[in-house]
């Protein structure tokens, strides 16, 4: 077993810091991009420095990549599994970018929150939140502040105050009373006949891919946007082909699930894909 050796990792981080100090200090506010502006502006609001500043935003980045890059991962991976439902995706992103921003160039321009968050992108929310249902492997943990019953049907669980009460996400997540076929990707199942919104197509569902109550995630909506913006961009650039492994299979699978995932889940081996430049630049 080799040492872990963290000299280079915190030069790493000193590196990130610097750039990050460097940018809040020519910061505009008037002519950044809207999310760099929103972090600027309330950061010389409070009077925050930039020594306080540059830690939070790279800690903010950092837990944007950390479960973002899995979502995305497995929401191809399941899109590829199935033909139909990734042509579906295609054809809507397609469409959503010629009719709402022009052209693909335009829309790494324009794109905001509010603009990917409208009926045009409806099948996306939806392959997006059922993405995270399946994804989620975060454990939850309440005190409890006095005596209860929990009831389950007829059944009833009495809990005492100050007893810890551990939940389980992912169990809920695919509960088939709850979600028919709960551990399958349904590409459509959070489609609403009337989109009303990134998240409201999970109001009554058990979902506690974002968190829940008091304690939900704060950057929730960015989180979502983030992630459908990575999917635009790859679904706008590149034909993407999967490459099977192996003589003997006719058909390509998804990856199986790692046991040992934290957060969200890992793949237990690598994805091999052919990757073709569209011509959406030219």
């Amino acid at each position: 077993m080799r040492p872990f050796w963290s000299l280079p990792s915190s030069r790493a981080r000193d590196r990130l810091l610097q750039r990050i100090s460097d940018y809040l200090e020519g910061a505009d506010p008037a002519t950044d991009d809207k999310l760099a502006a929103s972090f600027t502006a309330l950061f010389r609001e409070h009077n925050i420095p930039i020594k306080v500043a540059a830690p939070s935003i790279l800690v903010t980045m950092s837990s944007f990549h950390q479960n973002a890059a899995n979502v995305v991962f497995w929401l191809f991976a399941w899109l590829l599994e199935n033909p139909s439902a990734f042509a579906a995706v295609r054809s809507e992103i397609d469409k959503a970018v010629r009719e709402d921003f022009g052209n693909f160039q335009s829309f790494i321009a324009e794109a905001s929150p509010e603009k990917l968050d409208t009926p045009s992108f409806t099948l996306l929310n939806s392959a997006v939140l059922e993405t995270m249902r399946l994804t989620s492997v975060q454990t939850g943990m309440r005190l409890a502040a006095s005596d209860l019953d929990i009831k389950d049907g007829e059944r009833t669980f009495p809990v005492r105050k100050g007893e810890y009460v551990v939940l389980d996400p992912r169990g809920a997540h695919q509960d088939k009373n709850s979600y028919p076929d709960g551990d399958r990707f349904v590409v459509s199942r959070f489609v609403q006949s009337e989109y009303q919104g990134d998240l409201a197509a999970t109001a009554g569902y058990p979902y506690f891919a974002l968190g829940a109550g008091k304690h939900v995630c704060k950057g929730r909506f960015l989180a979502m946007y983030e992630i459908k913006v990575l999917t635009v961009i790859y679904f706008s650039l590149f034909d993407v082909t999967p490459i099977r492994q192996g003589e003997a299979s006719s058909t390509w699978e998804s990856p199986k699930p790692s046991p040992r995932s934290a957060g969200t889940i890992h793949p237990v081996e690598d994805v091999f894909v052919r990757l073709r430049p569209r011509s959406v630049l030219q």
